[in-house]
């Protein structure tokens, strides 16, 4: 108990929740989902948050009640009986399921008998790792509503007892019955902690273990998801002014945020809403600032208009447009100049020349042909070249003496001032019709603006209109005049340009706008602007306010959470006891006990030995293999780790020192043949100390306990667990039918004769022969087990591995009329039943009563006769 006391004076330091969680910990063995979400929510309430379930859970403290108690020296407490089971599964209510105080009681039943639900009892009301759950009847209509319940009388120190133990949640069975260790495959799992490390500890161990790590996988994860889930960004809420009453009073938003003060600024009076609408109005009256800056923008666009008028007027100026008329004149010019060049040009020349010679678009060629010339033809020679074998670079043949003298004066002539000019003027001229045709003197006054200007000047917007389509007409003037080179009948205007005019406006805005702000009173507009900044907030604030508010509860429920989670999380101080505990608990005596009972299992090749890991709990009892390069529980089968934790619950019972009873359900379940024998000596051996019940279904097993125990001349009780018409759970004194000796079977033959006999009708029919023919099959399975129990002395059983070679001496020697006897009596039954066909001709008459009768007896004589010639 020393490990219990300690565990129990360190738990009164935990919270209310963590003591409960450990309570139904180590009551039930394990937690169920809807324990874990109890769990969760007495965490959640202890770090006030409001319970999710109705009624609301309250935490239970942990107590010495709660402990599984350890098996221990000090008192001995073995059971006497389990009866009145209610609502367990369908066992009827009537029955009693009686132990012997000392030695071995074997409970037999098949699957579907309802042995579980008795062995279900024990395990909840005793002391078992894994104690499971004990269901009611799942047929019943009213099934959640039924509550499993049952008594158990014991003795305890030899006096008498009674306990009622109930399946309701939260019951704590007596006490004293947790002395009483029961082990099944469910335990067996619970047992083995790892099975990566192949690993046992204590059980107090291994719920500190499961009430650290256990928790944290099991309620961490929905918790932060929960955390996360919740809406706390506060960002769209920064649009209120942090320098306002209205942010002051939100800002920053957080669980301490006064939400009270923060509705009452959301809330406006009438008289404050009136307010509000109003006061724009008398700030943009009592503030000239922005319609002088509206008087100063007028003014700037205006100066644009007027510049955009002086760019568009001087493309058709009277200079612009006397220049464009003086380029083309000395276009004239310069050709006639060119011309009168030509003409000397072709006088010089004895053979006529082409039309356009010296003109215009030869000089284009001829400069063209220069070019070509330098550049590729002769590159670094001067044009034209006229030396021996030159070629002309247009015609590329050989130039005669006459074709290099006209080059020659070609050359010349280009060269000549004349046609220079004219092609200087040209290109000037070519460039005047490129502009003129690219021309605009179009500008845009948008009807705002013209309105406003005729506000100011009645007639300016007429003004304005007639400009531009004076302009217009000047610029269709010049195009035409360029097109056809005439230059007459220039277009006047027909008014003044209008800049004027506007330029005399703009200054008048900038006086007016020089005026207004003379006359600000910045004191009383700055009072006003305030007043609007807080009221504006306020009206923010009333539009989040709701928002605001959700996210503030959100902000401190998220904190709530978070203090439970990391509660949850905090499981050092576990850590450190389980570690504290297991150093001291978990020790060599206890290995080395461990490692007898493997050894008495016949597992020689496993070996206990105390080892460390890092987890909570960390120093466990493992198993090694001999010479093995692999992990135990990659080369131990699921049996052999069964028997590894059947080795360690008797190692751990040994060493507690108890003598209280012990109670298995299924121990073999998965085992071969020799691991069942194993076992089935281990549990006879400790049978001879102490009170141990096994409930089994597996019959070579129940067969070997039977012999062993019959070997080590112990007497063990046993109790058959049958499905009758009635349903399951009903129970007998003594061996199954099926496995009783054939003087134990006579007794219901005889029975079923007579049942036979009252029913029978002659004619006999279908039902006549089918009662006669089980009847006879039963009786056969009588006659072999005779000759196994009475002849043969037991040496060779079925449900039994091997041959007791120490009962040969009593093996009879069958004589003649004993063995013709037996052959007789077999081939009785043989022609009653149906196993054995027979010809289709052959119609065989129904064996009447009597002659049943008659051959059971003859059974029995002939049993009886051989026992009495054993002596």
């Amino acid at each position: 108990m020393a490990i219990y006391e300690e565990v129990l004076a360190w738990a009164e330091r935990l919270p209310p929740w963590r003591q409960d969680a450990l309570r139904r910990l180590c009551v039930q063995g394990s937690w169920s989902e809807a324990d874990l979400g109890e769990i969760l929510d007495l965490a959640k309430q202890h770090h006030g948050l409001r319970s999710t379930i109705e009624p609301a859970p309250q935490p239970i403290r942990f107590a010495a009640e709660h402990f599984p108690a350890e098996a221990n020296r000090d008192r001995a407490v073995v059971l006497t009986s389990l009866h009145t089971l209610m609502n367990v599964g369908k066992i009827p209510s009537d029955q009693t399921l009686e132990f012997q105080l000392r030695g071995l009681t074997v409970a037999y039943g098949g699957n579907g008998t309802g042995k579980s639900g008795y062995a279900r009892v024990l395990k909840q009301a005793c002391r078992a790792r894994s104690p499971g759950t004990v269901y009611a009847n799942a047929y019943a209509p009213d099934f959640q509503q039924l509550t499993p319940s049952a008594t158990i009388d014991f003795e305890l120190d030899g006096a008498p007892e009674q306990a009622i133990w109930s399946g309701q949640r939260g019951n704590v069975p007596r006490t004293e019955l947790r002395g009483i260790s029961v082990f099944d495959g469910d335990c067996a799992r619970h047992y083995l902690q790892s099975k990566e490390a192949a690993a046992f500890q204590p059980s107090a161990l291994t719920y500190l273990q499961q009430l650290a790590n256990g928790l944290n996988q099991a309620l961490r994860p929905g918790l932060q998801a929960e955390i996360s889930g919740l809406a706390t960004d506060v960002t769209p809420f920064n649009v209120i002014p942090a320098g306002t009453e209205a942010g002051q009073a939100v800002h920053p938003i957080g669980p301490a945020t006064n939400l009270t003060r923060a509705r009452a600024l959301a809330t406006f009076t009438q008289d404050e809403q009136a307010e509000h609408a109003r006061l724009p109005q008398e700030i943009s009256e009592a503030d000239p600032s922005a319609k002088a800056m509206n008087l100063d923008n007028a003014a700037t666009r205006i100066d644009e208009l007027c510049n955009s008028i002086a760019i568009t007027a001087g493309v058709v100026s009277d200079d612009a447009l006397g220049a464009a008329q003086l380029v083309h004149r000395r276009l004239v010019e310069a050709e006639a100049a060119e011309s009168t060049a030509s003409a000397l040009l072709q006088t010089d020349d004895a053979t006529p020349l082409l039309p356009g010679t010296g003109q215009g678009p030869w000089s284009f060629l001829f400069n063209a042909a220069r070019e070509y010339s330098t550049t590729t033809a002769y590159p670094g020679q001067a044009f034209p070249v006229t030396e021996e074998n030159a070629v002309c670079v247009l015609c590329q043949q050989e130039l005669t003496h006459a074709a290099q003298d006209r080059l020659q004066r070609f050359d010349q002539y280009i060269r000549d001032r004349a046609a220079e000019a004219a092609q200087v003027a040209r290109n000037v001229w070519q460039q005047t019709v490129r502009d003129v045709g690219l021309a605009i003197v179009t500008f845009i006054v948008p009807p705002v603006m013209m309105e406003s200007l005729r506000g100011r000047i009645a007639t300016l917007p007429d003004e304005i209109r007639t400009f531009q389509e004076d302009l217009i007409a000047r610029l269709q003037w010049l195009r035409t005049s360029v097109a056809n080179g005439e230059w007459l009948d220039r277009p006047a205007y027909r008014g003044a340009n209008p800049t004027a005019s506007l330029r005399q406006i703009a200054e008048s805005l900038r006086t007016e706008a020089a005026g207004l702000r003379a006359n600000l009173d910045a004191e009383a507009l700055s009072a006003k602007r305030l007043r609007l900044k807080e009221l504006d907030a306020r009206q923010l604030l009333s539009e989040h306010i709701e928002g605001i508010a959700q996210v503030i509860e959100n902000l401190a429920h998220r904190a709530k959470l978070q203090n439970c989670f990391d509660d949850i999380g905090n499981t050092r101080s576990i850590s450190v006891l389980a570690g504290q505990l297991a150093r001291t608990y978990v020790s060599e005596a206890l290995a080395g006990r461990m490692n007898d009972e493997l050894s008495g299992l016949d597992l020689y090749h496993i070996r206990a030995r105390v080892s460390s890991t890092g987890d909570a709990g960390s120093v466990r009892l493992g198993v090694q293999l001999h010479d093995c390069r692999l992990d135990p529980h990659l080369v131990l089968s699921e049996a052999e780790q069964r028997m590894c934790a059947l080795a360690y619950f008797f190692a751990e019972l040994h060493q507690s020192g108890s003598y209280s009873g012990i109670v298995f359900d299924d121990p073999v379940s998965s085992l071969d043949h020799n691991h069942r024998t194993a076992v089935a000596r281990r549990i006879v051996e400790e049978s001879a100390n102490r009170q141990v019940i096994v409930f089994t279904h597996d019959a070579v097993f129940f067969g070997e306990l039977i012999a062993l125990s019959q070997d080590a001349q112990l007497v063990p009780e046993v109790r058959s667990i049958s499905y009758r018409a009635e349903g399951p759970g009903y129970i007998d004194a003594g061996l199954p039918y099926d496995m009783r000796r054939h003087n134990e079977r006579i007794g219901q033959h005889r029975a079923d004769q007579q049942r036979i006999a009252a029913m029978f009708n002659n004619p006999p029919g279908d039902d006549e022969r089918i009662a006669v023919r089980n009847a006879y099959d039963d009786l056969r399975v009588t006659l072999e087990v005779g000759i196994e129990d009475t002849i043969l002395n037991g040496t060779v059983m079925r449900f039994r591995e091997g041959i007791s070679v120490g009962r040969l001496d009593g093996v009879m020697v069958v004589q003649e009329a004993e063995f013709r006897e037996v052959q007789r009596l077999h081939d009785r039954c043989c022609r009653n039943v149906r196993a054995h066909s027979h010809a289709a001709g052959q119609q065989r008459a129904v064996t009447q009563p009597d002659e049943l009768l008659r051959d059971i007896e003859a059974v029995n004589t002939l049993f009886q006769g051989i026992r009495r010639r054993r002596g």
